[in-house]
């Protein structure tokens, strides 16, 4: 089974708490630092655009450092409350999970008893 980006939202919001940043670092990060990446770079970039219309992210271009302009990330007020509700939809999931695989674990038990 493969996971969808469900909850890709939740990781890009939560990794901009960190600092603004573009697209690619922010793949980079999914790919780094999550722990079963579901991420790719057509999910990501989709899931921005979404955030930004919510109102949710800002973005900006950079000029700054390099020779062609960069879209920065950032959060907004609005972004954090839905990081907030993120974070009580992802704590009722994990309530749920827990109990599954407790359930599981009681039935193979049982099983191979």
């Amino acid at each position: 089974m493969k996971h969808t980006g469900r909850h890709t939202g939740a990781f890009l919001l939560l990794f901009l708490t960190e600092g603004d940043n573009y697209g690619g670092k922010l793949l980079q990060k999914c790919e780094e630092e999550l722990p079963i990446n579901p991420i790719d770079s057509a999910i990501l970039y989709r899931t921005l655009k979404k955030l930004e219309e919510e109102g949710a992210v800002e973005s900006y271009l950079n000029i700054s450092e390099q020779d062609k302009p960069i879209r920065m990330y950032k959060i907004t007020t609005i972004g954090k409350r839905k990081l907030e509700e993120f974070h009580l939809d992802i704590e009722e999931k994990m309530k749920n999970l827990a109990f599954f695989l407790d359930k599981f674990e009681k039935w193979k038990v049982q099983d191979n008893g």
